[in-house]
């Protein structure tokens, strides 16, 4: 699954409540992550504004409506976002969390490859330090 907005769960649409000023926020449907897969512009109604639930750009403050394709299908921020596969079902509060675990596995991974790496290096070290003790002792 590319990472592109389009395909993650932040993805959110939200309508500010006119008399209130409340902000509710909605995950996009499967329909309207389709419609801008295939290009059309008007995916989401006028009356909402398109974001990223996590903050990382919101199209009512940094963009205009005019980028809104160019957001929602941007490949530029690997690395750069909270990106968590789209599902349904789940709540923003849920996604997450599962995405805040998901990173730290990575990087429980990263740091057990180092770890094992260490232990390699140290291995080769003692092995070639008792046959150089070897070798001295037969002499």
């Amino acid at each position: 699954m590319q990472q592109v907005c389009r395909n993650c769960h932040f993805l959110a649409k939200e309508f500010p409540e006119p008399n209130t000023g409340r902000r509710l926020s909605f995950s996009l449907s499967k329909e309207e992550r389709e419609k801008a897969r295939l290009g059309q512009v008007d995916f989401v109604d006028d009356i909402f504004c398109l974001k990223c639930h996590m903050g990382v750009w919101d199209e009512g403050v940094n963009l205009g409506k005019g980028q809104r394709l160019t957001r929602v299908n941007d490949t530029i921020r690997r690395g750069k976002c909270f990106f968590f596969p789209y599902d349904p079902g789940m709540l923003f509060d849920a996604a997450k969390e599962l995405q805040k675990r998901e990173q730290e596995n990575r990087q429980l991974k990263r740091s057990h490859l180092y770890t094992r790496i260490g232990l390699w290096i140290t291995a080769f070290a003692l092995l070639a330090s008792a046959i150089i003790g070897l070798l001295q002792l037969k002499k």
